[in-house]
């Protein structure tokens, strides 16, 4: 019988001292932005996750812990890092949380030994997410520039997830992930600052994709103003390769 705090979990059951985190990342109004969840201890938010059940592999029980969260199964989901850190749990929360929720000596004590955590990143469109109906974990969209106090050392897979996609920006095609299928240009180029870090110039930036050709403009424009409104681009799925090679220089 699953256990209302431990849900499925049971010493039984899971990979011993293996997780998974996930970093769910969307962009809303401007902003990038990372789904997270409040922990049962109250003081601390946490990143979604859970445990590996011994008859799945890791890419499984990432797919069912992102569908169980956040109601998405067709989405992008990536490997990036195998945090192994031995401190890397705050240990006394784990204690803590034991105590507070056990109902006996024995629940929960397999949550006190070590677990190294494989963590993986999430692109979705943020109104496509459907948030569980669980009473004791409250889920928040926060931007990934003012975090909470967050659970052990989810801060940092969060820092590692956005550096690793800065990283892969000219060669992978992810950014089309976080957009609608209409954008406007300024909607794709606010993208690229919240990973790069900067602001980059808006001619530089417009020239440099129109000249790689990955996106389109299209004949519609955005009817959110009254006055001057917004064209409307898309991207180029005909494009082999959409994304550029070089982003150094589109904030010369």
């Amino acid at each position: 019988m699953a256990s209302k705090v431990f849900g499925l979990y049971t010493s039984e059951n899971i990979h011993p001292g293996f997780s998974i985190n996930c970093v769910i990342l969307s962009f809303y109004k401007g902003n990038l932005k990372v789904l997270l969840y409040k922990f049962s201890l109250k003081k601390y938010w946490a990143l979604p996750g859970g445990f590996m059940l011994k008859h799945e592999d890791a890419d499984q029980a990432a797919y069912r812990i992102l569908k169980s969260q956040t109601g998405l199964s067709d989405v992008f989901l990536k490997q990036f890092y195998l945090f192994s850190d031995p401190q890397r749990t705050i240990m006394e929360q784990n204690i803590r949380f034991v105590h507070q929720n056990a109902t006996n000596e024995e629940e929960g004590k397999w949550l006190l030994q070590r677990f190294v955590s494989l963590g993986y990143y999430a692109l979705v469109r943020y109104e496509e997410v459907e948030f569980p109906e669980i009473e004791r974990e409250d889920f928040q969209w926060y931007d990934v520039d003012q975090l909470p106090d967050l659970y052990s050392d989810h801060q940092k897979i969060i820092e590692k997830s956005i550096k690793g996609i800065r990283n892969m920006l000219p060669v992978f095609p992810v950014i089309y992930k976080l957009l609608p299928d209409k954008f406007t240009m300024s909607e794709l180029r606010k993208v690229y600052e919240c990973f790069i870090g900067k602001a980059l110039d808006r001619r530089n930036f417009q020239r440099k994709v129109f000249s790689e050709g990955f996106i389109v403009p299209l004949n519609e424009k955005k009817s959110t103003k009254i006055y001057n409104p917004t064209k409307l681009y898309s991207f180029n799925f005909a494009k082999k390769k959409i994304f550029y090679q070089d982003m150094t220089d589109l904030d010369d």
